[in-house]
């Protein structure tokens, strides 16, 4: 992996306001975690559905799910927040009509959901589940495996519904900076782990690695408490790594923004970082087009 050039610490304010999709709102004190993935389904109606599902995990352990519908989400107003529905029984049907007059289908079932051990564990199932959305009656988006799962996307014909994945937030609260996820960068891409990290011994340290090769290590974190990176992949991938730990650092960090880490993947003809331009979407405060990871961790 091989670093590319540096830009203004600045750029990071206008990438927090780029993170629209995931929001920058601070977590809810009654939660310990939660992770919220936007997607965008193509209907054959030729309109786009965007669903943003968010599950949660309380200080109690006791899990949520909520999901919430736009198409409204142009690349010239993503910044629109949807309706959120929480989903409060463990299985069950809803029916709704979007504003602009789309009947949408809620089926999920996560009664025997498996989840992964640890204490930096996602609050997302890792099986025995499902969560089936229907558009028009149309499957639009289906996540989950099992029999139940198969079951549903029979009814709809079996295809796989076409549905682009947008953007992921990941909330995390506990006594340390410390926290690992994977995701792909592009549809159908490999993928990759990444792990952010900040400490407060001494001057501080902030450390962020891709696939276990550091991209982002800062030694005096009151100095370099926010600043960006690109960085390229073992794949090729290009991607602009951002970090903001000021809230955190200064003693903020139960609330507000908390320490903030974003990996952002660069459109195939994007030659620096998308916020570069005054004139770009994300320096307005819109969404930038590539996925979008953001990661916001919170002393308890």
């Amino acid at each position: 992996m091989r670093e590319l050039s540096c830009f203004g610490d600045s750029s990071v304010g206008i990438a927090a306001a780029a993170a629209c999709d995931s929001g920058r709102g601070a977590l809810d004190r009654s939660l310990k975690a939660a992770t919220t993935t936007v997607y965008c389904a193509a209907l054959p109606s030729g309109k786009e559905l965007f669903v943003r599902v968010t599950w949660t995990r309380s200080a109690s352990g006791a899990a949520g799910l909520a999901v919430g519908f736009d198409e409204a989400l142009s690349p010239s107003s993503r910044c629109a927040q949807a309706a959120q529905h929480v989903l409060q029984r463990k299985h069950g049907s809803r029916s709704l009509v979007t504003a602009a007059g789309t009947a949408v289908g809620v089926h999920w079932d996560t009664a025997e959901a498996s989840y992964a051990s640890g204490s930096d564990s996602s609050p997302e199932p890792s099986g025995e589940y499902y969560l089936a959305i229907v558009a028009d009656d149309e499957l639009a988006l289906l996540l989950g495996a099992g029999d139940t799962a198969r079951d549903i996307s029979r009814r709809f014909g079996g295809a796989a519904p076409r549905c682009d994945l947008l953007s992921r937030r990941e909330q995390r609260r506990g006594a340390a900076v410390a926290h690992t996820t994977r995701c792909r960068f592009r549809e159908g891409g490999r993928e990759h782990e990444v792990a952010v990290q900040a400490c407060r011994g001494g001057e501080g340290e902030v450390r962020v690695s891709i696939d276990g090769k550091m991209v982002v290590e800062v030694r005096r974190v009151g100095w370099g408490f926010r600043g960006n990176r690109a960085a390229v992949v073992a794949d090729g991938e290009v991607v602009d790594v951002m970090w903001d730990v000021h809230d955190w650092w200064f003693g903020r960090g139960s609330g507000g923004a908390g320490a903030q880490f974003m990996v952002r993947a660069r459109e195939e003809k994007e030659g620096r970082l998308w916020m570069a331009d005054a004139d770009q979407p994300a320096a307005r405060g819109l969404s930038p087009g590539g996925f979008f990871l953001h990661v916001q961790c919170y002393r308890r």
